[in-house]
């Protein structure tokens, strides 16, 4: 089973206004296939492991300069409630979506270019290299990857983090504003491929644009 890769039209913008990172411990990053399409095992793992990401976000914003210490204390604290009351099924709002939407309330336009800047204020900070696409919503749903690996489907859907370049189990690319997020996603597929008992993949973190992500996330997973 192989995914083409091709180009999509570009989202369009007025539609879509409706519409480093910490480690991964070995035991909450192995979400075996045995647990089948049930949500339940998968959105209490990640619970915790986004409320982590999130804080880290936030602290290395403020190591930047682009939080106060004490907007970090007081929106990490803000975060970590919404993470803790999203419902059972519900994704995980990303912590820089939570950041440029909700605390900030920035309009459409603005929402997209700080989250931009913010995005790439971010990107020297990861422990991994990983590229910025505008263009990340060029690419087709991965059905058949999702179908094969309803887990992984899971993972990226309560992650709002889009497969969006497959081949067969050999290399994946994941995408997300926030590069921890990213980071996060493709340590957890790359866990889950193996488990099944396929050789460890090449795999490939990217982030993009507010717009682009919101079009994606809205493209496979309905959000």
């Amino acid at each position: 089973m192989k995914q083409a890769v091709a180009a999509a039209p570009a989202p369009d913008t007025a539609t879509l206004a409706k519409s480093e990172a910490p480690p991964v411990e070995n035991s909450e990053s192995r979400m075996s296939a045995s647990e089948g399409s049930s949500r339940t095992p998968v959105q209490k793992t990640l619970r915790t492991q986004v409320s982590k990401n999130g804080e880290h976000t936030f602290q290395v914003l403020g190591k930047l300069g682009r939080l106060k210490p004490k907007e970090v204390s007081n929106v990490s604290q803000r975060y970590l409630q919404q993470i803790e009351t999203t419902e059972r099924g519900e994704p995980f709002q990303d912590a820089l979506a939570f950041l440029v939407l909700d605390e900030w309330k920035k309009d459409t336009i603005d929402a997209r270019d700080i989250t931009l800047e913010l995005t790439r204020a971010l990107l020297p900070k990861s422990k991994i290299k990983i590229s910025h696409l505008a263009f990340a919503h060029q690419n087709e749903t991965p059905i058949e990857f999702y179908n094969e690996f309803p887990v992984i489907s899971e993972i990226c859907r309560l992650l709002s983090c889009p497969l969006i370049q497959v081949s067969n189990n050999d290399f994946f690319t994941v995408t997300s504003i926030n590069p921890f997020t990213a980071t996060l996603a493709s340590s957890l597929i790359t866990a889950e491929i193996q488990t099944d008992g396929v050789r460890r993949p090449f795999s490939f973190a990217t982030t993009t644009d507010l717009t682009a992500w919101k079009y994606t996330c809205e493209r496979h997973f309905g959000t």
